[in-house]
């Protein structure tokens, strides 16, 4: 289950993140505040690396199992695992990329 969770909703979380990211900017020029839009990105990061652990996680556990069996059923969970996190930690990296721009551009540009 945390192979699936990572290989699949760490990427729309990572979509959904910059949703709603652009969703709030007009709530945070009105309000001229940036916290909400840091918070969203915060926790959609945080969501994204904890499918992340999870799939290193059951990587590390695989790969024990994976190494005394000769059987396929072992290999394929261990290399799913394996994807899995880094689709999890390629969509972290774009949630950080994404957020960069919260830092240094005020949303009541343009």
């Amino acid at each position: 289950m945390r192979i699936w969770f990572a290989l699949i909703v760490a990427p729309l979380l990572a979509l959904t993140d910059q949703t709603v990211a652009f969703a709030l900017v007009g709530w945070g020029c009105a309000h001229q505040s940036v916290a909400l839009l840091h918070a969203s990105h915060l926790v959609f990061l945080a969501l994204t690396t904890g499918s992340g652990i999870g799939a290193w996680l059951t990587w590390r556990q695989t790969a024990v199992a994976s190494a005394s069996s000769n059987e396929a059923a072992p290999l394929q969970r261990h290399f799913l695992a394996g994807v899995a996190t880094a689709t999890a930690s390629l969509a972290a990296i774009g949630i950080v990329a994404m957020w960069i721009p919260t830092w240094l551009i005020s949303p009541c540009i343009a």
